[in-house]
């Protein structure tokens, strides 16, 4: 493996900078820069990070002395962080100023991400959850000052867990590298202290993936975010923690009877109550939050499975979850803002269509991704012996279903306010852009069963079986 392999990472990172200084710079020489350059160099600067990982991220190597790993696994990962990445750089309303400052941000985070999912030891782990949780508050509180402190504050806490927990891992393992620690663990009983902090550990994490019961604050801070913040903090930072999960949990094999019922029963709780939360909040931006929070609880729930297929269903749904959930809260925004979701098939046939497409993969509604993915964990529930997890799952999913059923019925059968029985008032608007999560999200099911092929070559590059 040579150093030009870090080309993605280099140009994620180059391209945040870039976004981020190229309007001051143009300010401070008299100019002003266009908006539309900045959505097509972001959209430039992505598309090229995701075309060089697919093409070097299927070399398998490691550098720095081992520190930096390439593998299945890794490239899986990165590549749905920056499909993710696509989506929100394509559906962001880059009319809006905050837009300019947010979409940097969303590089950072899947940067971090990217960082966590080469990373070999608890150092590279913490760094690339840590930079990606910062850059999703750091967007919250662009707009809202207090939502930002909020959010800090969680997120100070988390990362306070998150470190306790990596601090006693590295007491028991003697070094920091991840082999290191699953060897430990192996080869000694599980005690109490040890499963203590890995509970504390993973209740940290709990917070940056948005589970309940540790998940309201994010979630109502997302849902008084920028649209584009949302899908920062609410998608590309929780694919950031899922795939620090999926590293750690990989190391922790050895203590799966103290932390997997935890898991399973958190997991279980929060399909269920953002099930719920979807069914009965009033604003269509608060829905898609909730749905999102229910699809992690499902990726979750594989991953308290834990073995090579449950793990390799849980990467499968956590594609689906960041090409829906990086769409959603900008596309619903849009809509709430605007006359509301009477009408909208009228008014914006395209935005309609995309936000139906995006809502049901997050309901897990046949035959969309996000069915195919919490289908795939269900077989592997029952597999596993974990039934009861499976029936709330399935309980929750059908609260979330009869949860779109109302912004669906209200697109394509009611009547706007500035509508009448002759006709819109207004002219009908052609939203090309919305169509991208939801064309991303049709090939993802053409595609599936290479991208299910390449998921399960990243479970068993963690070790799995």
């Amino acid at each position: 493996m040579r150093t030009y392999d870090l080309a993605p990472e280099l140009i994620v990172v180059a391209a945040a900078v870039g976004l981020l200084l190229a309007p001051r710079l143009a300010a401070r020489s008299g100019g002003e820069w266009q908006r539309p350059w900045s959505r097509w160099a972001a959209l430039a600067a992505v598309l090229l990070a995701l075309g060089a990982e697919l093409w070097l991220g299927a070399t398998i190597g490691s550098l720095f002395g081992g520190a930096w790993q390439q593998d299945r696994f890794a490239l899986f990962a990165k590549a749905a962080l920056l499909l993710g990445l696509v989506v929100l750089v394509s559906v962001a309303d880059w009319e809006d100023e905050l837009t300019w400052d947010v979409v940097p941000l969303g590089f950072l985070a899947v940067f971090g991400g990217m960082v966590a999912a080469s990373a070999s030891s608890l150092v590279g782990l913490w760094a690339g959850l840590e930079l990606a949780a910062l850059a999703g508050v750091a967007a919250a509180g662009l707009a809202a000052r207090a939502t930002g402190l909020r959010l800090l504050v969680l997120s100070a806490v988390a990362g306070g867990l998150v470190a306790i927990g990596f601090a006693y891992l590295y007491a028991v393992a003697g070094g920091s590298s991840l082999p290191a620690v699953q060897q430990a663990l192996a080869s000694r009983p599980a005690s109490l202290p040890v499963a203590l902090a890995v509970l504390v550990l993973l209740g940290g994490l709990a917070v940056r993936v948005g589970l309940a019961p540790f998940h309201y604050a994010t979630v109502e801070g997302s849902a008084a975010a920028p649209s584009a913040a949302a899908a920062v903090l609410g998608a590309l930072t929780v694919g950031a923690a899922v795939v620090v999960a999926a590293k750690l949990l990989a190391a922790l094999v050895g203590l799966n009877q103290a932390w997997g019922p935890w898991l399973a029963a958190v997991a279980a709780f929060t399909i269920l109550v953002a099930g719920l939360r979807a069914l009965v909040t009033g604003s269509l931006r608060g829905m898609a939050s909730w749905l999102v929070v229910g699809q992690a609880g499902w990726v979750v729930a594989a991953l308290a499975a834990h073995n090579l297929r449950s793990t390799a269903a849980a990467l499968f749904l956590l594609g689906a979850l960041l090409l829906a959930g990086a769409g959603a809260p900008i596309l619903a925004k849009a809509v709430d803002e605007g006359a509301g979701p009477p009408g909208l098939a009228r008014r914006d046939p395209l935005r309609a269509a995309g936000l139906a497409v995006v809502l049901l993969s997050l309901a897990g509604v046949p035959p969309l991704p996000g069915f195919f993915g919490q289908f795939a964990v269900a077989a592997e529930l029952v597999r596993t012996g974990i039934g009861w997890l499976l029936g709330v799952g399935l309980l929750g999913s059908v609260v979330a279903a009869a949860a779109v059923v109302r912004p669906l019925h209200a697109f394509y059968l009611e009547s706007g306010a500035l509508e009448t029985r002759r006709g819109p008032r207004v002219a009908t608007s052609w939203t090309l852009a919305a169509l991208v999560p939801a064309a991303l999200l049709l090939a993802y099911i053409v595609f599936a069963y290479p991208v299910h092929d390449l998921a399960i070559q990243g479970a068993t590059a963690l070790g799995l079986r």
